[in-house]
């Protein structure tokens, strides 16, 4: 009496884990990511390509694209690259039309591209105001508009990633036009899945904490503020890029499909301890 309820417990559970890796399986799909070079758009794209996906690469820096590129294929999974300076926001519509002349079709978009200039409000050159609204904002709200008409043309489902930041909720002093443009990726992402959730279109977001990579590098290395960083973590530590790319993989999959207009931050407990 006991073998066969001990059989359909063997059953269900390998029931639930095919169906688990079934739900998170990007197989047969193609993600285009943006600021893929570097940091945590590069462990977004080779997660995603462990997870099955080919990867569109684009970034400004094609020496460290093509290296990404090299490791995406040695995963058995297509990789393409585009170089791109997304400061300018108009050519993004004619980079798209060429990445689906090689590609097709894009399945998914992660809008993780971004840049940062510190200096006092009082004295913050307009000229780096626009910038940083225009790559940060504008260029992730562009690139979203294409990735939404193409899906509507084809009458397909889309997954859009936008990436965030612990300041879309708090600040620091230096930084207006990145929190401004965090915070308005925030509300953008909650608007396009309002008006595109008819289509299929699911659209979330990610908002790191302090991760260790080249860009923060400067602060990771600079003992005071690594210090503080520390103690206001209630985990005490810095997160490692590799521990952000389970959520990507997450949003991009089926196990978010009922799931959009969010942001979710890995940030080991930081905002909780405001």
């Amino acid at each position: 009496m006991i073998r066969p309820v001990r059989l359909r417990a063997e059953y269900y559970f390998i029931y639930y884990v095919r169906k688990m890796n079934t739900n998170f399986n990007l197989e047969n799909k193609t993600a285009l990511i943006t600021g893929a070079s570097r940091g945590l758009g590069k462990a977004v794209s080779l997660a995603f390509a462990d997870a099955g996906a080919d990867i569109v690469l684009v970034s400004r820096g094609e020496k460290a694209l093509l290296k990404v590129k090299a490791e995406i294929e040695l995963k058995n999974k297509k990789a393409w690259i585009f170089t791109h300076d997304f400061s300018d926001t108009q050519a993004i519509p004619e980079l798209y039309d060429r990445i689906l002349e090689q590609t097709k079709s894009i399945d998914i978009i992660v809008n993780a591209a971004g840049m940062i200039f510190r200096t006092d409000a009082a004295d913050f050159p307009l000229e780096e105001w626009n910038k940083i609204l225009a790559v940060n904002l504008t260029a992730p709200f562009v690139l979203s508009q294409c990735f939404a008409k193409s899906c509507m043309k084809q009458q397909k489902p889309g997954k859009i990633i936008n990436f965030a930041s612990l300041l879309s909720r708090a600040a620091r002093p230096s930084l207006p036009a990145y929190t401004a443009s965090k915070g308005g990726i925030v509300q953008l992402t909650a608007a396009l899945a309002v008006e595109w959730a008819e289509h299929r279109i699911n659209v979330n977001a990610i908002g790191p904490g302090y991760f260790e990579t080249e860009m923060t590098r400067p602060l990771s290395e600079d003992k005071e503020f690594s210090e503080w960083v520390k103690q206001r973590t209630p985990m005490n530590r810095w997160g490692q890029p590799s521990e952000l790319t389970g959520t990507a993989v997450f949003l991009a999959s089926e196990a978010s499909n009922f799931i959009t207009g969010q942001t979710i931050y890995v940030d080991g407990g930081w905002l909780a301890n405001l």
